[in-house]
């Protein structure tokens, strides 16, 4: 490639979740996998041995079985996936310092100022992957990050796409409109039903009429159907790795009900940045500093990540129990998110029961946010609200 132009390089793992537990347990491989379970009753990643099935994500899991009556389902580990997310971008860090990690298993990673050429740096880091971790990714390459992920994403598995400096209208225009960001099912509906199934005809649509069918995307959906994309690839270290809240006490505490409803009001502030972000989390770290300022704290992380603070109520009380370690008063307590994820971890399928109250909750949780956010965090209370509208209790001695 001409070095004046970008390199660009988006990786993605293939059938993620399945593709570990399969190079965790070598008994595994070749066989059909699916990771989600009964407790949610869907399939959130499934191995390609158990898409020839017809499996996919997201699908009840007793259709699954149906499907392939000797399909192995796992509930999901995410320490696991975690680690092997970090080991597979470390390959990449080898090069460039320039990673955006957009999701546990995908990312992007800016080549254009390494010296050797991109094709054979993304070939080796590929290799790297597949040969240490036992797993495949995917791989576009191209000038553009729109580009470089629709090539990644075109031939998978093990996919490994180049598409050169100049040809990008020529590798888009004719793909379905489905392929363009922000083009979601509803969205592909109404171009497909308005003439527009392909990328090439979005492009030659006039920005005015095209807004009549999407709105105020118009403008960015037409620059990305004619081939233009300048957003840059924004390193890790850049964006929030976490959310933390802390609050030093004008008098040293001992009641434990006013303290859990501290922590409980962190979770509804910070949970709120988590949503306004999209995003999830899946670590707490609750930390207490006593009197004499010394200080313990305790962390846990969730099974699934979540965006809703009605999750990690009655997790936070236990949690305070444990960080409190020496029974004498407490200065200062504190509360941290962390271990984000881009929007929610698991597909839902809409028609499960526990997953349309999950939904209902979230939005529930997005009134609620809506509301504070205009009129201030009292125009909706909850329990712990209450406790805290009475004021910092008294100083007591321990029992």
């Amino acid at each position: 490639m001409n070095p004046w132009f970008h390199s660009l390089v988006h990786l993605d793992a293939d059938a993620f979740f399945a593709a570990v537990e399969q190079a965790a347990d070598s008994r595994l491989r070749g066989k059909p996998v699916a990771v989600g379970g009964e407790k949610r009753g869907i399939v959130a990643s499934a191995s390609y041995e158990a898409r020839r099935f017809g499996i996919e994500t997201p699908m009840p899991t007793v259709r699954a079985r149906k499907l392939c009556p000797q399909l192995i389902v796992l509930p999901g580990d995410f320490d696991k996936y975690e680690r092997f997310s970090r080991w597979m971008f470390s390959y990449a860090y080898d090069f460039t310092p320039d990673v955006e990690i957009c999701s546990i298993d995908e990312g992007y990673f800016d080549l254009t100022a390494v010296r050797r050429p991109p094709l054979e740096v993304a070939a080796t880091i590929r290799d790297a992957i597949r040969q240490s971790l036992k797993i495949s990714v995917s791989e576009g390459i191209g000038t553009s990050k729109l580009v470089s992920q629709i090539a990644s994403k075109l031939r998978k598995p093990a996919a490994f796409e180049f598409v050169s400096p100049g040809s990008e209208v020529s590798f888009l225009h004719p793909l379905p409109n489905r392929w363009l960001p922000g083009v979601g099912p509803k969205t592909a509906e109404r171009l497909d039903a308005a003439g527009l199934a392909l990328i090439r005809q979005v492009a030659a649509t006039p920005v005015d009429w095209l807004g009549l069918l999407v709105g105020g995307a118009a403008p960015q959906l037409h620059r990305f159907a004619n081939g233009i994309d300048d957003r840059p690839v924004v390193p890790a270290s850049q964006p929030a790795k976490s959310y933390s809240q802390q609050e030093t006490f004008a008098q040293d505490q001992t009641d434990e009900a006013y303290l859990d409803a501290v922590l409980q009001r962190m979770a509804d502030n910070l949970f709120a940045k988590v949503r306004a972000d999209a995003k999830s989390i899946r670590t707490l770290t609750v930390k207490v500093r006593y009197n004499d300022f010394a200080e313990d704290q305790v962390s846990e992380s969730l099974v699934e990540p979540t965006d809703l603070e009605t999750d990690v109520y009655t997790r936070l009380n236990r949690m305070l129990r444990r960080a409190w370690r020496r029974r004498v008063s407490i200065r200062l307590v504190s509360l941290k998110l962390s271990n984000l994820y881009d929007g929610l971890a698991h597909p839902e399928l809409p028609l499960d029961r526990a997953t349309v109250q999950r939904g209902a909750r979230r939005r529930l949780a997005g009134i609620v946010d809506a509301l504070r956010h205009q009129y201030g965090h009292d125009i909706l209370m909850r329990g712990h609200d209450f406790v805290l509208r009475r004021g910092e209790p008294a100083f007591s001695p321990l029992q």
